[in-house]
């Protein structure tokens, strides 16, 4: 009777596995501070002589305040202190924290402090996002307007209007629809705006001495009676540094060149392996890296390409 045998081969096979890391470059300008407190400074934003590119807007020139601990950044702007937050290179946004236009009164006829907000960005990198951000009035019997320019297509206001008889018509959590506070959309290229009241506070003014109107990110308000009550109660409880606004920022003063057209002397994407695109909230264009690459298209060399790390996996067949 003949017998099978049964032959068993070992088959060595090699597999390997490419794994893609980004190396990190600089993101600051060589010799230049790459952070202001706990805050990330990327250029073209700076800190310091010649740490930014100023020739392209003067305000990318940030200053770092060190009387806070630890120090925050904020914008260059006599008028006012604008803390910055966060920048994104590759999302072109920046945080900021804005004031709260504000007005209280003591009396049916007497204000005792107001406070108004408004902003002309038309010489600055910076946009207020309009998909990020929204308008949002806090008060009873109140018309909330914001009022601007929005670049070449000319003044533009919108608002809303807060209802309420009393502290007990609203509820904590509510939706800003009209009851204790509400809300509206901002347009794309507002490159100047200012927020207003129109006030009915009459019948109000004895429980709800104060009114506010902010903008905004989308997410960060939410409404509770108590911010109705007491002088300043909103600002000092939850916006003593200010609200959170998102900016959208681009290099404004040109586009991204045609194909096949040279670059302009001022063009800003000068990283090999990095490129241009056109940005919504116009006008202007950012800067990335090309696919595979990560760090700052900003700098030169800035872009750089990943480290391959391979894998090595033996698998036995039988």
């Amino acid at each position: 009777m003949a017998h099978a045998q049964l032959l068993v081969f070992l088959v060595p096979m090699a597999f390997f596995l490419k794994l893609a890391t980004p190396v990190d470059g600089a993101m600051a300008m060589p010799g230049c501070p790459d952070k202001c407190g706990d805050v990330a400074i990327p250029y073209p934003f700076g800190i310091g002589e010649n740490c930014s590119a100023i020739n392209l807007n003067s305000y990318f020139n940030l200053m770092c305040n060190g009387t806070f601990h630890p120090p925050r950044p904020q914008i260059r702007e006599p008028e006012a202190h604008i803390e910055v937050t966060g920048i994104s290179l590759e999302r072109g946004e920046m945080r900021v924290l804005s004031p709260v236009n504000h007005i209280c009164f003591t009396s049916n006829t007497t204000s005792t402090k107001s406070s108004g907000v408004g902003y002309d960005l038309s010489k600055t990198p910076f946009l207020p996002s309009p998909s990020r951000n929204r308008f949002t009035v806090i008060g009873c019997n109140t018309l909330g307007l914001i009022t601007g320019y929005r670049g070449a297509s000319g003044q533009y206001v919108t608002g809303c209007y807060s209802y309420c008889e009393g502290i007990n018509s609203t509820s904590d959590g509510a939706p800003c629809a009209g009851m204790g506070c509400c809300e509206a959309s901002i347009p794309a290229n507002l490159t100047a705006f200012a927020v207003t009241f129109d006030l009915n506070h009459s019948k109000v003014w004895t429980f709800n001495p104060c009114f506010y109107s902010v903008v905004s990110e989308v997410g960060w308000y939410n409404f509770k009676k108590q911010d109705l009550v007491g002088h300043l109660g909103f600002i000092k409880d939850r916006a003593q540094n200010g609200v959170p606004i998102v900016a959208d920022w681009a290099i404004r003063n040109g586009s991204c060149p045609e194909k096949g057209e040279k670059e302009p002397s001022s063009y800003a994407c000068v990283s090999a392996n990095s490129y241009c695109t056109a940005v919504i909230n116009s006008p202007g264009y950012l800067c990335n890296c090309s696919e595979g690459y990560g760090g700052n298209p900003y700098l030169s060399d800035g872009c750089q390409g990943s480290a391959i790390t391979q894998i090595y996996l033996n698998f036995v067949t039988y």
